[in-house]
């Protein structure tokens, strides 16, 4: 069901892990043990998977999402607040939508939470009430280099609609695997080194730990379009 990501792993050592503990400069402070020995985090802090998400479950979810981009709100920030760790108010040039029923059916199913939590933490529960929906429509939408916001540990990213050529750069995502210790700024100022590129055929599913591992949204090139549902889930 999974579809593995390009060789980039390494196991996280026990140095690694007193580093993050106890370093002033790293913005995750410090990974539970529960998370540093998880599946996905020794499988290098993300993975892609086929099949989490249906065909016909896709295509409503599609429909959900173009019935409620009317109401979608534009987000844009073209002066970041500088922000090293996790949060912030990073680049960005997108539009944003509150789910709708569709993908809270799918958001809340007791399989996907199961599998999560096998996946990363046994007391992982979701955020919120629902999740979003996030378009990406105009030449240059974007989200810079990040780390997801306290309440969403664990992200779950399944792509609806992408019509890009595959052999560009535009609307793919960039992780940052093996600079998660990094401050944000460092990574920002050489952003070409370490970055894994991911783009997610439609109905694919991107699993990561969003809180930990940096990554961004590169611009998308004229003519194309990109929307992504996005669920957020918390590791108590």
């Amino acid at each position: 069901m999974s579809q593995r990501s390009p060789s980039r792993r390494h196991p996280i050592s026990d140095r690694e892990v007193f580093k993050m503990a106890h370093s002033a400069r790293n913005p995750a402070d410090s990974i539970p043990p529960v998370i540093v020995e998880s599946d996905l985090m020794k499988r290098g802090g993300f993975e892609v998977f086929e099949g989490l998400i249906g065909t016909n479950t896709r295509n409503e979810m599609l429909s959900e999402a173009l019935a409620l981009l009317p109401d979608a709100t534009d987000c844009e920030v073209q002066i970041p607040d500088g922000e090293e760790g996790r949060g912030g108010m990073p680049r960005r040039r997108f539009a944003n939508a509150r789910g709708g029923t569709l993908q809270q059916a799918f958001n809340t199913a007791q399989w996907l939470l199961d599998f999560l939590r096998g996946l990363t933490n046994p007391a992982l529960i979701y955020t919120g009430e629902v999740g979003t929906y996030s378009y990406y429509l105009r030449a240059g939408d974007h989200l810079d280099i990040h780390r997801d916001i306290v309440t969403c540990d664990v992200a779950v990213i399944t792509c609806l609609y992408d019509d890009t050529p595959v052999d560009q750069d535009g609307g793919r995502l960039c992780l940052y695997p093996e600079r998660y210790l990094e401050p944000l700024s460092m990574i920002r100022g050489r952003p070409e080194q370490g970055g894994v590129k991911i783009r997610l055929d439609i109905g694919q599913t991107i699993v990561m730990y969003g809180g930990i591992i940096p990554h961004a949204l590169l611009p998308l090139a004229e003519g194309q379009t990109r929307i992504v549902s996005v669920l957020c889930f918390k590791a108590l």
